[in-house]
Protein backbone atom coordinates (compact mmCIF):
# COMPACT_ATOMS: atom_id res chain seq x y z
CA UNK A 1 0.00 0.00 0.00
CA UNK A 2 2.65 2.26 0.71
CA UNK A 3 4.37 1.72 -2.59
CA UNK A 4 1.40 3.20 -4.00
CA UNK A 5 0.87 6.11 -1.93
CA UNK A 6 3.05 8.36 -4.10
CA UNK A 7 0.91 7.62 -6.95
CA UNK A 8 -2.42 9.19 -5.54
CA UNK A 9 -1.96 12.23 -6.80
CA UNK A 10 -2.28 10.74 -9.98
CA UNK A 11 -5.45 9.25 -9.20
CA UNK A 12 -6.79 13.25 -8.68
CA UNK A 13 -5.48 13.80 -12.06
CA UNK A 14 -7.18 11.66 -13.80
CA UNK A 15 -10.34 12.12 -12.03
CA UNK A 16 -10.69 15.84 -14.37
CA UNK A 17 -8.87 14.76 -17.71
CA UNK A 18 -10.37 13.80 -20.92
CA UNK A 19 -11.04 10.27 -22.31
CA UNK A 20 -7.23 9.88 -24.10
CA UNK A 21 -5.49 10.96 -21.17
CA UNK A 22 -7.80 8.69 -18.68
CA UNK A 23 -6.77 6.05 -21.04
CA UNK A 24 -3.07 7.12 -21.97
CA UNK A 25 -2.55 7.28 -17.45
CA UNK A 26 -4.50 3.74 -17.03
CA UNK A 27 -2.04 1.89 -19.60
CA UNK A 28 1.35 3.59 -18.18
CA UNK A 29 0.34 3.02 -14.37
CA UNK A 30 2.33 -0.50 -14.44
CA UNK A 31 5.53 1.25 -15.93
CA UNK A 32 4.78 3.75 -13.10
CA UNK A 33 5.02 1.70 -10.36
CA UNK A 34 7.60 -0.25 -11.84
CA UNK A 35 10.08 2.66 -12.25
CA UNK A 36 9.18 3.62 -8.57
CA UNK A 37 10.02 0.00 -7.45
CA UNK A 38 13.40 -0.11 -9.67
CA UNK A 39 14.26 3.44 -7.79
CA UNK A 40 13.41 2.19 -4.55
CA UNK A 41 15.43 -1.11 -5.05
CA UNK A 42 18.55 0.65 -6.54
CA UNK A 43 18.16 3.24 -3.28
CA UNK A 44 17.97 0.04 -0.88
CA UNK A 45 20.99 -1.52 -2.52
CA UNK A 46 22.95 2.12 -2.80
CA UNK A 47 22.41 2.95 1.23
CA UNK A 48 22.70 -1.00 2.00
CA UNK A 49 19.70 -1.27 3.69
CA UNK A 50 16.11 -0.53 3.28
CA UNK A 51 14.10 2.27 5.05
CA UNK A 52 10.67 0.85 6.43
CA UNK A 53 8.13 3.51 7.64
CA UNK A 54 6.44 2.80 10.87
CA UNK A 55 4.21 4.35 12.85
CA UNK A 56 4.50 5.32 17.49
CA UNK A 57 1.51 6.13 19.19
CA UNK A 58 2.16 8.18 22.22
CA UNK A 59 -0.02 9.19 24.88
CA UNK A 60 0.12 11.91 27.20
CA UNK A 61 -2.14 14.93 28.61
CA UNK A 62 -2.16 18.51 27.30
CA UNK A 63 -3.95 21.49 28.64
CA UNK A 64 -8.00 21.67 27.48
CA UNK A 65 -10.05 24.80 28.20
CA UNK A 66 -13.66 23.86 29.21
CA UNK A 67 -16.77 25.91 30.02
CA UNK A 68 -19.09 24.81 32.36
CA UNK A 69 -22.77 25.84 32.48
CA UNK A 70 -22.31 29.26 34.06
CA UNK A 71 -20.04 29.87 30.95
CA UNK A 72 -16.72 30.10 33.21
CA UNK A 73 -13.90 28.83 31.39
CA UNK A 74 -11.56 26.27 33.27
CA UNK A 75 -8.19 24.56 32.38
CA UNK A 76 -7.86 20.84 32.95
CA UNK A 77 -5.78 18.20 31.91
CA UNK A 78 -7.25 15.76 28.85
CA UNK A 79 -5.38 12.79 27.66
CA UNK A 80 -4.21 12.60 24.29
CA UNK A 81 -2.83 10.60 21.49
CA UNK A 82 0.10 11.21 18.99
CA UNK A 83 1.07 9.08 15.90
CA UNK A 84 4.41 10.03 14.49
CA UNK A 85 6.01 8.25 11.50
CA UNK A 86 8.81 7.49 11.72
CA UNK A 87 11.84 5.67 9.16
CA UNK A 88 13.37 2.53 10.63
CA UNK A 89 15.93 0.52 8.83
CA UNK A 90 15.75 -2.78 7.85
CA UNK A 91 18.15 -5.13 6.57
CA UNK A 92 18.70 -6.76 3.63
CA UNK A 93 19.74 -9.84 1.76
CA UNK A 94 22.14 -7.83 -0.74
CA UNK A 95 21.90 -10.53 -3.29
CA UNK A 96 18.13 -10.85 -3.20
CA UNK A 97 18.10 -7.39 -3.87
CA UNK A 98 19.91 -7.23 -6.78
CA UNK A 99 18.16 -10.52 -8.05
CA UNK A 100 14.84 -7.86 -7.62
CA UNK A 101 16.42 -4.98 -9.32
CA UNK A 102 17.46 -7.19 -12.20
CA UNK A 103 13.94 -8.83 -12.86
CA UNK A 104 12.04 -5.39 -12.34
CA UNK A 105 14.48 -3.84 -14.77
CA UNK A 106 13.90 -7.19 -17.48
CA UNK A 107 10.06 -6.49 -16.66
CA UNK A 108 10.53 -3.12 -17.51
CA UNK A 109 11.47 -3.64 -21.14
CA UNK A 110 8.48 -5.49 -21.37
CA UNK A 111 5.84 -3.13 -20.12
CA UNK A 112 7.57 -0.38 -22.25
CA UNK A 113 6.28 -2.10 -24.97
CA UNK A 114 3.25 -2.68 -23.71
CA UNK A 115 2.91 0.35 -23.42
CA UNK A 116 4.00 1.96 -26.73
CA UNK A 117 1.51 -0.62 -28.04
CA UNK A 118 -1.47 0.78 -25.77
CA UNK A 119 -0.76 4.44 -25.90
CA UNK A 120 -0.97 3.94 -30.05
CA UNK A 121 -4.51 2.25 -29.40
CA UNK A 122 -5.43 4.84 -27.19
CA UNK A 123 -5.13 7.66 -29.57
CA UNK A 124 -6.90 5.68 -31.99
CA UNK A 125 -9.68 4.70 -29.66
CA UNK A 126 -9.79 8.78 -28.37
CA UNK A 127 -8.41 11.45 -31.23
CA UNK A 128 -8.39 14.92 -29.61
Amino acid sequence: MRYLLPLAPLALLAACATPQQQCLNNVSEPLRVNAFLIAQTQANLDRGFAVDQQQRVSRGFDMCRQRDRDGNVSTTLCPTTRVKTVNVPQAINMDVERGTLDQLLARQAILEKQASAATNQCRLMYPE
